[in-house]
């Protein structure tokens, strides 16, 4: 009983909340060599922002999303959309990840699962290779989470972004965070990772907890 009034209370939490309306946005890179060293050419991956950058571009935040997730983190495109994005419990003005306060910017991955979906950005094996008229299939360069980190870093110097006051994401995505602590260190100021299991709230055995972790971050920032 205490667990559904737990549930009814954050649900009429959440609906206090104003509504976030969102976009999805595309960014292209002529040209991208992988981590293995191979070239593709027009990487494409869509992406999304909530909030506003500051002009000393030092409020940002990026959500790298979970290995099977897309960018829509957080808010609906259409108000009468059934279903907000996957985190929109805690990203928004007053939210635990402040829009209010932080420019957020999460981004679909290089070969995203959702590649059939329209509101999805990605570059895989259903590519058209631009040297040969025809998609890249197994011929697609094999890529990493630093592949996706590198491309991400790229989107987010477009955007004007010169610090990141914290990179979070889940499961797949807390992967990509501590990618971004180790390959940008300097830019990075806070990495985090939500990563549990629904039972027992422990952390997954495949991800040790770390000093900056947090397995249920109500208060990221």
């Amino acid at each position: 009983m205490r667990a559904l009034f737990a549930i009814v209370a954050f649900a009429l939490a959440s609906n206090a909340f104003a509504q976030l309306l969102t976009e999805k946005r595309f960014f292209t890179l002529p040209q991208y060599t992988t981590v293995g060293g191979k070239p593709i050419k027009n990487v494409r991956v869509g992406y999304e922002t909530y909030g506003k950058l500051n002009a000393a571009g030092d409020n940002a935040v990026f959500v790298p999303h979970f290995f099977s997730g897309t960018s829509h983190a957080a808010g609906r495109y259409k108000a009468d959309d059934k279903a907000a994005g996957y985190w929109d419990a805690i990203i928004g003005a007053g939210k635990a990840i402040d829009t209010d306060k932080y420019f957020v910017v999460s981004a679909d991955t290089l070969v995203n699962l959702n590649v059939k979906s329209a509101a999805v950005g990605t570059s895989g094996p259903s590519t058209v290779n631009p040297d040969t008229g025809k998609p890249y299939g197994s011929a697609f360069p094999v890529v990493s989470m630093r592949d996706f980190v590198r491309v991400h870093k790229a989107l987010i110097d477009s955007l004007g972004v010169r610090k990141l006051k914290a990179v979070a994401g889940a499961s797949g995505g807390s992967i990509q965070a501590m990618e971004w602590g180790a390959a940008y260190p300097e830019l990075v100021e806070r990495r985090g990772r939500k990563s549990c299991t629904a039972t027992s709230g422990r952390p997954k055995a495949a991800i040790r907890p770390m000093p900056w972790a947090t397995c249920s971050p109500s208060r990221m920032l």
